[in-house]
């Protein structure tokens, strides 16, 4: 199953390493007291632990991304409903596949647990590859930068 564990790492490492980065910059701003802010400064390390493909660390990210979006100021809620409506669809397929996110771990070791549909494990792969696209990629470059200026928080390149 190193399909899933591709697709997977491919989507994450290259979605979600814009929202990494190992340089660390404090805030000084006063935007950086917003609750937005704060929580994109705590996400950030998990962010990081995505970015290397740890996937003992998706449904905290997943979760993450569904919570930044609900917080998200209002010029970026449409970049962050396109990373959370990706996330969802993530949660979607590996239900449909019956995998659990507790399973990640030892698919990515290339043990299937009983009772998972290899064909939608397949499937779900492909579907990772989809969602590699260049609206997502926008999306992510325009919430690394607001998150930059604005809240004084480095989540990689643009």
């Amino acid at each position: 199953m190193k399909i899933l564990t591709l697709a997977t790492v491919v989507l994450l490492g290259t979605s979600l390493a814009a929202c990494s980065g190992s340089d660390s910059e404090g805030g000084g701003s006063g935007s950086d007291s917003s609750a937005y802010c704060k929580d994109v400064a705590k996400a950030k390390p998990v962010f990081e632990d995505l970015a290397t493909g740890d996937l003992s660390k998706l449904e905290e990210g997943l979760n993450t991304f569904h919570r930044l979006a609900d917080e998200a100021p209002s010029d970026l809620k449409d970049d962050w409903r396109s990373l959370d409506d990706a996330a969802t669809s993530i949660e979607k397929a590996l239900k449909e596949s019956g995998l659990k996110f507790s399973d990640l771990p030892a698919v990515q070791q290339g043990q299937i647990p009983p009772g998972v549909d290899v064909t939608k494990l397949t499937t779900f792969a492909a579907d990772l590859q989809k969602l590699n696209t260049s609206a997502f990629d926008e999306a992510r470059a325009a919430i690394a930068k607001q998150a930059k200026d604005t809240c004084n928080v480095k989540l990689g390149a643009i």
